[in-house]
């Protein structure tokens, strides 16, 4: 017996370091943290009721450690939920505890049958969790997250494998049998299996928590916090390297805000900041979900699309400049049109690096600014009888 007692206070204070040290990481700007911290302190509070409680009557015991056990599960699906950004579901959640506290309360109160009482908390806990597992299901996608999910099912499938064991092996709810049954080996290392996988869920979520941390400061490193594009650091992170594949295929595009400057004068740098975004919103929206799309500065936006060929590109280029043209932006407190100008451009054999085809697709930028902006101006392309809708000038006629 004199293990169990050992068992009895190191269970507790593993949990509460976990749950401390969770909370600890919320404020690196990980969301699910606090739920995570909340959780394995309260749970850890239920494993230490008995020791804590034990001059209170024993269904006294049994509610409180229950309730402690109720509120963990509830955070613990919390968390899981809050770390897949799925619905909450918290008010139908918060009614099922307090239908399974009622239910608790009325076996141990009402029909002295703590036995019943232990399997209805724990198929009740099990589906706290089973809810939310359920819930994120579509969107466990990678290897951490994927270990986090067998280990929430792995919790699962031991609470029910438990209450099985439970009402096979004890035949009455007297406390004299159910004492009878904890004191048995058998319920120890049931006590000490389910211990052991609430470590390892404790191990793989520090794991989540300090990967989602070191991906939140990496994305904030690497994107631009006003249109959540990359930024340059980004893209230069993001784009191929020459010196590893020759000349990767694709188009480069070049585009600024026409007049932008003017428009901040007259309209205050708010409104331009919208425009900004608006811009940003258009080159997402509009080119293929692969590319790669940064804003380099101010109003100067570059985008590598992989695989795509000038001409495609360039059209490209024309829907997102027509969209932009006609867009209204009274509700931003801009009171006129605003326009855009772009440059495109062709990785070519015996490129160094993706800035010789920004460089090429820069110049087309300027030859479309030089042409009164507003504009597509394709790198090497012939223009001259385009549509005037398309309004796609040639760099090389605009240099002869």
């Amino acid at each position: 017996m004199e293990s169990h007692d050992h068992f009895a206070y190191l269970l507790p204070f593993i949990f509460f370091v976990f749950g401390c040290t969770f909370l600890f990481l919320e404020r690196w700007g990980s969301a699910p943290s606090r739920y995570w911290g909340v959780g394995y302190i309260v749970a850890a509070l239920g494993f230490a009721s008995p020791l804590i409680l034990a001059g209170l009557p024993v269904p006294v015991q049994a509610i409180v450690a229950n309730t402690f056990f109720l509120a963990a599960f509830f955070s613990l699906g919390h968390a899981i939920l809050t770390r897949f950004g799925r619905p909450l579901l918290t008010a139908g959640r918060l009614i099922f505890c307090a239908a399974a506290f009622l239910c608790i309360s009325y076996m141990v109160l009402v029909e002295h049958d703590l036995r019943g009482e232990l399997a209805v908390s724990d198929i009740a806990c099990s589906i706290l969790l089973i809810i939310p597992l359920w819930q994120v299901r579509r969107h466990i996608r990678r290897p951490i997250d994927r270990l986090l999910g067998a280990l929430v099912g792995l919790v699962i499938a031991d609470n029910l494998v438990r209450v099985s064991a439970l009402l096979i092996l004890t035949s009455s709810g007297t406390y004299a049998s159910l004492d009878d049954f904890f004191a048995s080996e058998y319920a120890f290392f049931m006590q000490m299996s389910a211990s052991i996988i609430g470590f390892l869920l404790a191990l793989t979520v520090l794991g989540t928590v300090m990967l989602d941390v070191v991906w939140q400061h990496r994305h904030a490193a690497e994107h631009d916090p006003l249109t959540d594009l990359l930024n340059r650091r980004g893209f230069e992170r993001a784009i191929p390297d020459f010196s590893k594949e020759s000349s990767p295929s694709g188009a480069v595009l070049v585009c600024d805000i026409d007049h932008f400057k003017l428009v901040n004068d007259r309209f205050g740098h708010a409104a331009g900041d919208m425009v900004i975004v608006g811009l940003a919103g258009a080159l997402r929206d509009g080119l293929p979900s692969d590319a790669l799309v940064a804003r380099f500065g101010g109003e100067e936006f570059v985008a590598f699309l992989p695989g795509v060929t000038l001409a495609e590109t360039g059209k490209l280029c024309n829907a997102i400049r027509l969209a932009f043209a006609t867009r209204d932006w009274r509700e931003s407190g801009v009171t006129q049109q605003i326009t855009a100008s772009f440059g495109v451009s062709a990785t070519a054999r015996g490129d160094h690096s993706m800035h010789d085809a920004i460089g090429r697709a820069d110049a087309c930028l300027y030859a479309a600014k030089s042409a009164g902006r507003n504009q597509v101006v394709m790198e090497g392309q012939q223009a001259a009888h385009a549509p005037t809708q398309l309004r796609v000038v040639s760099a090389a006629n605009l240099r002869a």
